[in-house]
């Protein structure tokens, strides 16, 4: 199944600019086997599912479509899997965060990357940016949920990372 079972846009959030009038989409993109497994299945509980699987590591894409046409405008490869969704801001930027633990910002006319930090721990919660005094800022919690920590089965190198629940908040 490509995209995956839970890919595609799933329920992590996308984001619209009134400027661009873009809606920018974080979705996984590899595939998955997946076998059904009808002795799951009962009236009382519903659709339990089956099985999946995957020989892939979990990847995902930063993409920019018109929300009217359904013409894709954009649209970038990242090499971990992004389960916070998108933020974009009214400054021209787009805001996501990997389960790798790096946060990103990418131009919302280009996509290309602008800005990024790793912190060393995975997101599933989304950005947000909040003003005080004048000044913008960015917000997001580390930590993945279960989740999201198994899409890093075929990502050897994330074998040993470590899951901290933070508060980041960066001023733009």
């Amino acid at each position: 199944l490509c995209p995956n079972r839970t890919g595609g846009n799933n329920y992590w959030p996308s984001s619209y600019s009134p400027t661009t009038k873009l809606v920018y989409i974080g979705a996984l993109s590899n595939c998955e086997d997946i076998t059904l497994d009808t002795n799951r299945h009962s009236k009382a509980a519903g659709w339990q599912g089956g099985t999946f699987k995957t020989a892939e590591r979990y990847t995902s894409d930063l993409t920019a479509i018109d929300p009217v046409s359904g013409e894709v405008k954009k649209s970038v490869r990242l090499n971990y899997p992004n389960y916070s969704g998108t933020l974009v801001t009214g400054g021209g930027l787009v805001f996501l965060a990997l389960m790798d633990g790096t946060i990103a910002a990418y131009d919302d006319a280009t996509l290309e990357e602008r800005w990024k930090i790793n912190v060393g721990s995975g997101f599933t919660a989304p950005p947000m940016t909040f003003e005080v005094g004048g000044k913008q800022y960015l917000a997001i919690a580390s930590g993945p949920s279960n989740s999201g920590k198994s899409r890093l089965v075929n990502t050897p190198e994330l074998k040993d990372q470590r899951h901290a629940t933070v508060l980041f908040v960066f001023g733009l």
